[in-house]
């Protein structure tokens, strides 16, 4: 019960850590949050460990757990590790076959995205989030998809920035890589989805 506790906690924040703006660093209580949720402060505890190594918080000496804040200068590192660890995942998992639900979220989840002209916030972190947990139960390595899934949550919280700044809550990043996965489908395998992610080459 713990555990669900911990990860139910754990994905309220990422939620509340991706719609912050990138460079707040609100503090978090573990009292509070454990009021707020109502749960003991074990659970809180453990989410908070699960957001730190997904570098979304940090602990500061004589501060307590805050929210990570996204540096501009680390932008690019950031991205372009994301994409490092998505092509190793792609090379590692080979041509394993999707499973069927796998196939099934990922087809209803680009016609969301085809469909609308616009999506808030929260409907664009539902879908990354969504398709981040379809992702890592396809993986067959646990601790590879642990690195991957903390290096997309960093991925996803400029992402997300970028929408905010938008005003439209998608940009064309999402629309595209929604299009490319449900494309991926068509072949079937965990490499598909995996590379369906990485940008495309530029020509030449």
């Amino acid at each position: 019960m713990a555990k669900n506790n911990a990860e139910t906690i754990a994905n309220a924040l990422r939620r509340r850590i991706c719609l912050e703006p990138p460079t707040a660093s609100p503090l978090l209580h573990e009292q509070a949050l454990a009021e707020e949720f109502g749960v003991s402060r074990t659970p809180v505890r453990q989410a908070l460990q699960r957001l730190a190594y997904e570098r979304l918080v940090e602990v500061r000496s004589g501060v307590g757990t805050v929210v990570s804040p996204l540096d501009p200068s680390e932008k690019a590192r950031d991205v372009e590790l994301a994409f490092a660890l998505l092509r190793v995942a792609a090379e590692t998992e080979g041509d394993r076959p999707l499973s069927v639900e796998a196939n099934a979220y990922i087809v209803a989840l680009e016609q969301q995205v085809s469909a609308a002209s616009a999506l808030d916030l929260e409907t664009n972190f539902t879908i990354r989030s969504t398709s981040l947990t379809i992702i890592a139960r396809e993986m067959s390595s646990d601790i590879l998809a642990d690195a991957l899934k903390s290096a997309l949550w960093r991925l996803f919280r400029w992402r997300m920035a970028e929408a905010a700044e938008s005003g439209s809550g998608i940009d064309d990043r999402l629309r595209q890589v929604m299009a490319d996965m449900a494309e991926a489908t068509r072949a079937g395998t965990v490499r598909a989805l995996l590379e369906a992610q990485l940008p495309v080459p530029a020509n030449g």
